[in-house]
């Protein structure tokens, strides 16, 4: 146990446990399993890993201890009867240490998104995408032809090209990415710029085109428009 909770050997096992258990049943299922043990004040049990540096609580053994964990619960899942029938997503939010004086710290979300399981074959997606894409992508992969109120894409679409874009929220800043720049928004001044890759760094200029901004303001104020209005419901007849 820790100050989060479970630890993550204790999560993946109980996951474990309940995913054989459903199997049994023949009724599909979803399951969120989040993990804590990579969170501050980065406690795990004793003796779990070899660790990385000392002391033991820092980021470093924690995250090793984490990638531990997920091995373990992977090895099991691949032996056991629900592998082959099931979709493992495993994504994070952001980087670790989300802090700093930038508007919003890009370099801070790009993070890993993996898919597996016994029926998914292997591919590297490389353009721009963040987790609004991941529903639409999952849904894909499970066989199912349907319409939703997602606004991601479906990152394996063949008929379809990628969007290449991002979103990210950083307190009450809000960024818009793509291939042509980033706009920033932020309460009181909507500030667009490019990300310099070389200096891990937002630049502000007026070099983007306003069609950016309108797309970050779209975005950025979609999901509160959806909820208070009760119009996040596909339209029957669509179904």
């Amino acid at each position: 146990m820790g100050s989060w909770g479970a630890s993550d050997e204790d999560l993946f096992n109980t996951a474990h446990q309940r995913f054989e258990k459903h199997e049994k049943t023949g009724q599909p299922f979803f399951s969120l399993v989040f993990t804590s043990s990579n969170h501050e004040p980065f406690e795990f049990p004793d003796n779990a890993i070899e660790l990385y540096s000392k002391p033991k609580n820092t980021v470093e053994n924690a995250v090793k201890y984490a990638d531990f964990a997920l091995g373990q619960f992977i090895k099991k899942a691949k032996n056991s009867d629900y592998w082959e029938d099931t979709i493992f997503l495993i994504v994070a939010d952001h980087d670790t240490r989300v802090c700093g004086n930038e508007l919003v710290p890009i370099n801070k979300f790009r993070i890993p998104g993996l898919i597996l399981g016994g029926s998914i074959q292997p591919r590297e997606i490389d353009s721009i995408a963040s987790q609004i894409d991941l529903l639409p992508t999952v849904i894909s992969l499970a066989g199912i032809s349907a319409w939703t109120p997602a606004i991601g894409q479906d990152l394996l679409a063949k008929d379809v090209p990628p969007a290449n874009r991002a979103m990210m929220q950083f307190g009450n800043n809000y960024a818009w990415m793509t291939n042509e720049g980033v706009a920033i928004l932020t309460p009181g001044e909507d500030m667009t710029g490019h990300y310099d890759v070389q200096k891990n760094r937002f630049v502000a200029d007026d070099k983007t085109n306003s069609q950016l901004h309108e797309e970050a303001l779209a975005h950025a104020l979609l999901p509160s428009w959806l909820y208070q209005n009760r119009a996040y419901f596909v339209p029957e007849g669509l179904n």
